[in-house]
């Protein structure tokens, strides 16, 4: 009977003794002797390990660097940036014996404490983004012996360093054995796979694009008070001639190509010299009538005062003037309209667009926009007035001339002066002549000419400028 409860007993307490090591296991935390990447994580729950580890992958990175040589050069390239360490799977693996069934928590309990848990994580490439980028800021990438044609421009010539041949780093080649050293634990200094380098031909078309610049008269900038704004010398070369001899230049030789200077047809200097140098025209008129109507010429001449305009310009009788009413200073006088005498604001003015008229006609400007008046007026010719009416009909002319202009109205003791300035280009002399076409009862038409002679006379162009037609 006692040798039966003996054994009994051992049992029993075996039992109760293994119960209390599934008991002591707490699925919350790792079992003891647990050791991942050379780091004991037994007892950490799964936080505490996550930080832990973490942490040493973060001094892996910084020490993971392998050299890859090229051209003689040790290039260190810090893979560990490009690589990851998956720990959170580990981390699982090791809890799970833990959570498991009641009674065989013991049995992984004493294993751990007898073998230990011992789990080494392979680390991966994490991005091929970060993978690339550890091999560019290694110097890398810009380190193939190959160089490409340059060129710079010294003493109005292009002058080319034609590239030469060398080797390149085969990239491709380069992230495989790369990977495959991080992939097996080897960060033993290796070299770099190269493949032939070439020199690439130069893209003419858009070095030309580069180099051009278009000359560029000197004019004035309306923006700045009228300064003047220099002049530009334009730039090209010869794209053919280029082409063909770097076509047949050797490696490393050097290439000239002169650049074709092209002077614009106003130069600083040039501007400068003869800016408004030439009185291009002058037209006056006798200014009569009421007080009213004076006061309405003199205002319209202040407003026109001196315009400067820039080739391709165009001069606005309207936009100087405004619109004629008593806010804006114009007084009622002596106008027509659908040919009967009445009072208007402004009244007048037409003999300022008039005057400006024939001495842009002198001027050799060109007229883009003129109209007659229903009767021919008393201060001017016919066929050399040029009526206008706010918001209807307008005088407009344009400067077609290379260099600026400036068109000075005053008005001054019954006397209306246009004076127009310029720079004469040629010794032409201009002549206006107006000629009756229709005299018949009731109307007179009539039109205007102009005459452009040589100095010595001789008639190179007639242009008809204006036609109107008046009621008599």
């Amino acid at each position: 009977m006692k040798r039966m409860v003996i054994p009994f007993v051992a049992v029993s307490v075996l039992a109760v003794g293994y119960a209390a090591c599934c008991a002591a296991v707490n699925e919350d935390n790792i079992l003891p002797h647990t050791v991942i990447d050379g780091i004991d994580v037994g007892g950490m729950n799964v936080q505490e390990a996550s930080g832990v580890l973490e942490h040493n992958a973060d001094k892996h990175r910084r020490k993971v660097a392998i050299d890859v040589r090229f051209a003689g050069k040790n290039y260190p390239v810090l893979v560990g940036d490009a690589m990851e360490w998956e720990y959170q799977s580990a981390i699982k693996e090791c809890q799970e014996p833990g959570q498991g069934a009641f009674w065989t928590r013991g049995y992984f309990l004493i294993r751990s404490f007898i073998t230990g848990n011992n789990i080494e994580i392979t680390p991966v490439i994490k991005s091929e983004e970060a993978f690339e980028k550890a091999i560019e800021d290694s110097g890398l990438f810009a380190a193939g012996t190959t160089t490409q044609t340059v060129y710079q421009i010294k003493e109005n010539q292009l002058v080319f360093t034609v590239g030469t041949s060398g080797e390149e780093i085969d990239v491709k080649s380069l992230k495989k054995k790369l990977k495959a050293a991080v992939l097996s634990g080897d960060d033993a200094a290796m070299e770099c796979p190269v493949s032939p380098g070439s020199v690439e031909e130069v893209d003419l078309e858009q070095l030309y694009r580069e180099i051009y610049r278009k000359p560029k008269n000197a004019t004035l900038d309306p923006k700045n008070n009228y300064q003047i704004t220099e002049s530009v010398t334009g730039i090209r070369f010869n794209k053919e001639n280029a082409r063909k001899a770097l076509a047949e230049a050797e490696e490393g030789s050097i290439v000239a190509v002169d650049l074709i200077l092209e002077e614009p047809e106003i130069t600083t200097a040039e501007l400068e010299e003869h800016l408004f140098s030439d009185k291009l025209s002058t037209y006056t008129t006798q200014v009569g009538g009421t007080k009213n109507r004076r006061d309405n010429i003199s205002l319209a001449a202040r407003k026109c005062g001196s315009v400067i305009l820039l080739n391709g310009d165009v001069f606005s009788y309207n936009d100087m003037v405004g619109e004629q009413t008593a806010e804006t200073g114009y007084k009622l006088a002596n106008a027509t309209a659908d040919g009967k005498l009445v009072q208007a604001f402004g009244g007048g003015i037409c003999q300022v667009s008039s005057t400006i008229f024939a001495a842009a006609l002198y001027a050799d400007l060109e007229i883009k926009e003129r109209w007659e008046h229903e009767y021919v007026s008393g201060y001017i010719g016919a066929g050399m007035d040029a009526a206008v009416a706010w918001d209807a009909l307008d005088l407009k002319i344009c400067n077609d001339k290379e260099y600026p202009v400036r068109i000075d109205t005053v008005y001054a003791d019954g006397i209306l002066s246009v004076d127009i300035w310029g720079t004469k280009t040629d010794d032409s002399v201009i002549e206006i002549d107006t000629k009756t076409v229709d005299d018949s009862e009731g109307t007179l038409s009539v039109q205007t000419y102009r005459k452009i002679y040589n100095g010595d006379k001789s008639q190179m162009f007639v242009e008809k400028v204006a036609y109107s037609t008046y009621l008599n």
